[in-house]
């Protein structure tokens, strides 16, 4: 498997798109530029109505609101109902539509150009069923994009594995929504409805490379998103845009979390 690490793109197109999110954290917004840089750059000049995007785990459609505002046709789906019922009900984009799916199992019967799957896979028991819903459901010649963090990093090992063991993230997240605000200074913690599916896969690169290859996928390029140092909160923003910059510069081993851009391994243009 050939991988390619890059540091963040100096795109300089219009970014208006940051407009329609709900991600407000540093990591989570520098995630979402590296997924439309890229997306830009596979799509070339062609016109963005003709190009279709799954998002799968699309929670409160922190990524498919951007994407519907660019032009491109895009179905996001989700399994909990909640976050679906929350999209249809503040989507305004007539290119977009939600659907209530379980990654591991749905078939839409048809093909998309692009498919993600961003901060999906640390949730589910079987990733790899996740992966197939992925190639299912991408053109031979289209690029999958598929983001997760390092199960081995600070802030995951911390939040995400003693916390959570120890009851005390669940007790975190039921503080009322002005207690909270007023503790981490942002209104929520979430990018979904579904605010207790917490991670059960901890990823480090190699084991994350390896799942993808086998699951028949060529990785193109990775990006290092951050150093998985602090907690997502609004006074830590500074130390958060420092360790986004920093991350740019460090063997991927040692990053926070990683956005991977997948092929078919039999990739072949079409006509």
């Amino acid at each position: 498997m050939v991988i390619i690490i890059t540091k963040e793109k100096n795109h300089t197109p219009d970014d208006t798109y940051m407009h329609y999110t709900i991600y407000t954290d540093v990591s989570a917004r520098k995630r979402l530029k590296l997924i439309i840089d890229e997306i830009r750059d596979f799509t070339g000049n062609g016109k963005a109505n003709q190009v279709k995007i799954l998002d799968i785990g699309c929670g409160l459609g922190g990524m498919t609101f951007p994407l519907s505002s660019l032009g491109y046709q895009v179905v996001g789906v989700d399994l909990d109902s909640d976050s679906i019922k929350s999209c249809n009900e503040k989507n305004k984009f007539p290119n977009a539509k939600y659907l209530t799916e379980k990654g591991e199992q749905f078939n839409l019967h048809e093909k998309f150009d692009i498919v993600i799957c961003s901060e999906v896979l640390e949730h589910s028991l079987h990733p790899e069923l996740i992966l197939q819903t992925i190639r299912n459901h991408l053109k031979i010649n289209g690029i999958g994009i598929v983001t997760v963090p390092n199960g081995y990093c600070f802030y995951e090992i911390m939040f995400s594995r003693f916390f959570q063991r120890i009851g005390l993230l669940s007790y975190f997240h039921r503080l009322p929504s002005k207690s909270y605000t007023t503790l981490t200074g942002s209104p929520s913690p979430y990018h979904s409805m579904n605010v207790f599916c917490n991670h059960v896969q901890f990823f480090t690169f190699n084991r994350f490379k390896e799942l993808l290859n086998s699951c028949d996928f060529t990785v193109s390029t990775v990006y290092n998103v951050n150093l998985g140092l602090f907690l997502d909160w609004k006074w830590l923003e500074t130390f958060r845009r420092i360790e986004c910059r920093l991350a740019d510069y460090v063997s991927p081993e040692f990053a926070g979390g990683w956005v991977a851009v997948i092929k078919h391994k039999n990739h072949t243009r079409e006509g």
